[in-house]
């Protein structure tokens, strides 16, 4: 097994149409210990895809440890923005699946357990977003290098 972090979400309003707040940041964050680090990697084009047609495709690859270094990390992405996300540690199984060890430096997605999620639609800045009320996660789901996440930043690094 290795240790890594990865980045996951920040606060606010974000590209794919959703809004964060601080109540239901907690909420996520309260909902880490034991999410599964998942992926789908497609042999062929060594390396991972992105989510699938559902959340049951792929292999779990790792776990989020109840002791997990969880912090606010500013971060400056990829656009030149300054951006603070959700970022803790995950245990990856190397040692059992070879293409773990290619986890790191892969962009993330999360994945909300979908009955879980509440939410309503308000308007922000003058743009239309789903902002979440409840959730918890349903797992981390590593990227393919070309995958764009939703959250620019997004990833799994080491320091």
């Amino acid at each position: 097994m290795s240790r890594a972090r990865v980045r996951i979400f920040y606060k606010g309003a974000n590209r794919n149409g959703s809004f964060i707040s601080d109540e239901f940041a907690e909420k996520l964050i309260s909902s880490l210990p034991y999410a599964p680090v998942k992926g789908i990697y497609d042999v062929g084009e060594q390396d991972y895809s992105d989510h699938g047609p559902s959340n049951e495709y792929g292999r779990i690859y790792g776990v989020v440890p109840v002791d997990n270094n969880f912090a606010w990390e500013t971060n400056i992405d990829d656009d030149g923005v300054a951006r603070t996300y959700a970022a803790c540690d995950v245990i990856l199984y190397t040692a059992m699946y070879k293409e773990a060890n290619e986890i790191v430096g892969k962009p993330q997605s999360m994945e909300l357990f979908p009955p879980s999620i509440k939410g309503e639609w308000i308007v922000y800045n003058g743009s239309r977003y789903f902002k979440f009320t409840d959730g918890c996660f349903f797992g981390l789901q590593v990227l393919g290098t070309d995958v764009e996440p939703c959250f620019e930043g997004a990833g799994f690094f080491t320091r």
